[in-house]
């Protein structure tokens, strides 16, 4: 919403035979090429910090939570116009997560 530029989001959810598709599209600043892989990194910003604050720590956090579930976030976008983020989730948890979550042996 930070980035939006007033103007409406679109949120979708889509059920695929193998992951769940959440996507999430402004159509606000939008964001170069130059910048879009580099925004998943920790403190990392693709606009300056005096015109929208934060520390550059929402989309790193994102990427670690959803690839911790074994799935993938992306973006596409370009100034001006937008950006559409897309996280796609596996149905099953992969190994790793599920032994995670299982209690410790007595």
């Amino acid at each position: 919403m930070k980035y939006g530029a007033g103007k409406p989001i679109d949120i979708s959810l889509a059920d695929q035979p193998d992951c769940i598709l959440l996507s999430v599209r402004d159509r606000g600043i939008g964001i170069s090429l130059k910048d879009q892989a580099r925004v998943f990194q920790r403190f990392e910003r693709a606009v300056s910090e005096r015109h929208y604050g934060g520390f550059g720590l929402g989309l790193w956090v994102t990427r670690h939570v959803v690839e911790a579930m074994g799935g993938s976030v992306t973006v596409e976008s370009a100034p001006d116009v937008g950006s559409t983020f897309r996280v796609r989730l596996p149905r099953q948890a992969p190994p790793a997560a599920v032994a995670q979550l299982a209690p410790p042996p007595p």
